[in-house]
């Protein structure tokens, strides 16, 4: 039996269209309130309206990223850079209800084969440094 969370999320192919929904929708349910009580001008509000416009550019493309049958290197880093740019936004709010703290991971690899590449660059590395 594995110790880490089963739902737990590692790989850019782990994402799925429901986990950016939600993660979007769990960033706007904890902006509205500030939203509400900003009103509709200022510099508060300016700030909260180009924090949406950022949070729904990174989910359109992921959820566009997301439809595709195959992703190309490129693609799936994209995947990766945008899933963690939205995961970061919401972890500030890590600490509410609805925040999915087994599921919504910083990723750091497209998928095992990067992983173990990063993790043979280390070792070499490490072993150059040990040899001089």
């Amino acid at each position: 039996m594995s110790a880490e969370p089963e739902r737990a999320m590692h790989y850019a192919g782990d994402i799925t269209r429901d986990d950016v929904l939600a993660l979007e929708a769990f960033i706007y349910a904890q902006l509205r309130p500030v939203q509400d009580a900003a009103g509709e001008t200022g510099d508060t509000f300016c700030a909260l309206r180009s924090l949406e416009i950022l949070v729904c550019d990174s989910a359109g493309i992921l959820l566009a990223l997301l439809k595709q049958d195959e992703c190309s290197q490129e693609q799936r880093l994209t995947i990766l850079r945008e899933w963690n740019r939205l995961r970061s936004t919401a972890s500030w709010w890590d600490y509410r209800d609805g925040y999915d703290t087994n599921r919504w991971n910083r990723m750091n690899h497209v998928d095992a084969a990067a992983e173990a590449a990063h993790q043979a660059e280390i070792a070499r590395i490490h072993a150059v440094a040990e040899a001089d």
